[in-house]
């Protein structure tokens, strides 16, 4: 039994022997991946370490440790990937995560965060597409949901500025006539009552026009027109007989004097806000005011902007002339080499004797007079008395030099100077060295510390030109201090060594200019000889001392300019427009335009006293056939899809059509080509909505005037409903074929389709 004791121990031992050196191990082995940043099997080792040895409370540590610290530094890398749009490194961080910690709700949350990342991206990129096709309200639509998955999306953000930059110039256009009628106008009357002319044109065109009360009803006008568009005819009757219009929608003008206080009464003032980035707020209303006579301009200097409240006419000319002064200022990098070179040769050799032999006799009084020399004095009786033994000499003394000196210094400074257009950079490389002034005043002294500029200071202003040029004002000075004097009453005082210069040049982009040749030559020469001995051409080197130096100075600047950003200029057509008259403003000039007439179409039999526009001669028997291809119910806020299809015996190489619908009902989200005149964009296809009255306008051909006939789909319509009703219409209530060879009628309308929207 004891035996059995024993043999069962020793088996647990060694198991634990062996498990804990399975466990150190692995335990090396995590640490060592863990340097190596191989995070999976660095928590995957030190994990099972721990498992093998559970009571070893410095495996557990470091296990959770290692987890903690992977976690932390592959989020860290993530998010550092995702802020620079690297989502393939931050993808397969995430999931590095997830292999060694599946339930990590972080990394789960990253991954899903790329997920809304790629949803966004394509929704941005529909949104854009349907922005360009003029798509408002689906391009809105996309943007807010790429918005809701990503809030900080960059490419949904670029794209709803671009979105409600087009809105915001929508709402501040007024409409425009030649959208609803875009057919030729041919006129000829002779003093007649101008509301008979415009009569004439609401029957023609379908227009109304509303007059004021303050339009002479007998106010009369000559007029002779000939193909020429509906706004032009109307903008040139207007303006001869001093009158103004107000365009209320696509079919309804309002008309009323041209005088200042009916224009303070009808015209419609816009106010916007312009935010400046480059040009002064202050200086920006000047130009306004002096260039577009503009009085009343709010300058608010704190955040750099205009806000105007002028007509749709003056902010238009406001933001085109403004456009063209906020421009990004040029900015350039000044590449500046300041080389001094410095060289000293200094030679002293020989022999410097004493130049004083000195003779005195022995003994006798000495004094000191006030100039500190001793002298002996004695009487002239002595004189007689004096010898070789009496008379004392001081023995010349002798100084043997040699002495060479050599010396290069070199400063360089080399600094790179960003500056931008017209302003000026300065650079001191030095010291600033006091100065103290002592100022007495009865019994008060007080001193006053200035300070100098002492070393290398470069002034340096940039004129940057269209053509990648620089123009370019130096000033440079390279001072240093030469000694220090005292002055009488105890001040130090410098003396400083300066040269300078100042020019002016003009470089090119890249272009390096070297400006060299301040240089400063000293030699001087001095020599200690013994008269006439040391004179002598080789021997008077013993007799004599020679002392030369030569010092020399030289200062090279070498200066390149980079250009960083040039003027952008705007294209030649956005520097120049129209501005009106003096009287008011306008964009364009009063001018009329000859329209050409569609083919087969023209004009006949122009009588006086009538308003003529193209008319199909032919009858309605020829007239294509039109159907609506569509349901008959629809639910509130899911689009519905309706198909306009048109069947033709005879070619067609144009039309147009006019389709009504209730806005308070639908939101008409696209209106597109269906492909009767060509699939693939082998079309040319035009329209114009105006949401507000439920009305859309189509015109579409073939390119090249390729003819189509026979049966196919013309329109493609998506309306979203917006309330419920229960015989919601679309209808279609013009329409205008164009034939190929000869006239085609127009079929009879409107042609109406109900729909039912439920909730």
């Amino acid at each position: 039994m004891t035996n059995m004791l024993y043999r069962w121990s020793g088996l647990i031992l060694a198991a634990g022997a062996l498990g804990g050196c399975a466990a150190q191990m692995h335990h090396r082995t995590g640490i060592e991946a863990l340097g190596k940043r191989d995070y999976p099997t660095a928590v995957s080792e030190l994990a099972q370490a721990s498992k093998l040895a559970p009571d070893d409370h410095e495996y557990r540590r470091d296990a959770l440790r290692a987890r903690e610290t992977s976690t932390d530094t592959l989020m860290a890398e993530a998010q550092d990937a995702l802020a620079t749009g690297d989502r393939a490194k931050a993808a397969q961080r995430y999931a590095t995560i997830l292999s060694y910690d599946p339930a990590n709700e972080r990394a789960l949350e990253g991954q899903e965060k790329l997920r809304e990342l790629g949803l966004a991206d394509a929704d941005a990129k529909e949104a854009l597409a349907a922005l360009k096709q003029g798509e408002m309200a689906q391009a809105a639509e996309l943007i807010a949901r790429a918005l809701k998955r990503a809030p900080g999306h960059a490419g949904a953000l670029a794209v709803r500025r671009e979105l409600d930059a087009v809105q915001a110039k929508q709402t501040i256009t007024p409409p425009s006539l030649s959208q609803v009628y875009r057919k030729p106008i041919n006129l000829e009357f002779r003093d007649t009552s101008i509301k008979l002319v415009f009569d004439a044109l609401s029957r023609t065109t379908g227009i109304n026009f509303i007059f004021d009360r303050d339009v002479h009803p007998d106010q009369r006008t000559t007029v002779f027109l000939k193909q020429t568009s509906l706004d032009d005819a109307i903008d040139v009757i207007l303006s001869t007989g001093q009158l103004e219009k107000k365009v209320l929608n696509s079919s309804s003008v309002l008309i009323y004097p041209s005088t200042p206080e009916k224009r303070r009464e009808y015209q419609d003032l816009v106010v916007r806000a312009f935010y400046l980035s480059n040009v002064e707020a202050k200086q920006a209303a000047n130009m306004l005011k002096t260039v577009l006579k503009l009085k009343d301009i709010f300058v608010d200097d704190k955040y750099n902007m205009l806000v105007l409240r002028e007509s749709p006419e003056a902010i238009g000319l406001a933001e085109k002339l403004i456009r063209l002064h906020d421009l990004d200022e040029p900015e350039v990098m000044l590449e500046v080499e300041v080389l001094e070179i410095n060289r000293s040769r200094l030679l002293n050799a020989g022999i410097q004797w004493s130049s004083q032999l000195t003779v005195a006799p022995l003994g006798g009084t000495t004094s000191t007079p006030t100039n500190g020399t001793t002298t002996a004095t004695m009487k002239l009786s002595d004189l007689k008395a004096l010898t070789s033994d009496s008379i004392g000499i001081t023995a010349p003394s002798a100084t043997i030099n040699l002495q060479k000196t050599d010396g290069d210094a070199n400063l360089l400074a080399n600094p790179r100077i960003r500056v931008r257009d017209r302003e000026k950079a300065k650079i001191l490389i030095g010291d600033k060295v006091p100065v103290v002034t002592t100022t007495s005043t009865n019994s008060f002294v007080t001193e006053n510390i200035q300070y100098l500029d002492v070393g290398l200071k470069l002034e340096v202003e940039p004129e940057i030109h269209l053509r990648d040029e620089v123009g370019l004002k130096l000033s440079l000075e390279v001072s240093s201090l030469v000694s220090a004097v005292k002055t009488n009453n105890g001040s130090q005082a410098y003396q400083i060594g300066t040269r300078n210069f100042s020019s002016a040049l003009r470089l090119r982009d890249g272009e390096t200019q070297i400006l060299a040749g301040l240089i400063s030559d000293e030699d001087r020469r001095s020599a200690n000889r013994i008269p006439l001995i040391g004179e002598l051409p080789v021997l008077g080197r013993l007799f004599g001392s020679q002392n030369d130096s030569r010092q020399k100075n030289e200062i090279v600047l070498s200066i390149t300019p980079h250009l960083i950003r040039n003027i952008q200029r705007q294209s030649p057509a956005a520097e120049s427009f129209w501005s009106g008259t003096e009287a008011s403003l306008r964009d364009r000039p009063l001018q009329l335009r000859t329209v050409t007439t569609e083919r087969g179409a023209e004009a006949q039999g122009m009588a006086p006293s009538a308003v003529l526009a193209p008319l199909a001669s032919a009858t309605a028997a020829n007239a294509p056939q039109l159907r609506w291809e569509a349901p008959s119910t629809a639910k509130v806020g899911e689009p519905v899809q309706l198909i306009l299809a048109m069947d033709s015996a005879d070619a067609l190489r144009a039309a147009s059509l006019q389709v009504a619908y209730d806005p308070a009902v639908f939101e008409l989200v696209a209106l597109n080509d269906a492909g009767y005149f060509g699939k693939d964009n082998k079309s040319v296809f035009s329209k114009s909505i105006d949401g507000a009255s439920g009305r859309a306008s189509v015109g579409v051909k073939a390119q090249n005037d390729a003819p189509a006939k026979g049966p196919g789909r013309v329109l493609a319509l998506t309306l979203k409903p917006l309330r419920p009703a229960l015989d919601a219409s679309v209808s279609v209530i013009s329409m205008t074929p164009v034939g190929a060879q000869k006239a085609i009628g127009s079929p009879a309308l409107p042609l109406a389709h109900v729909i039912t929207v439920t909730n």
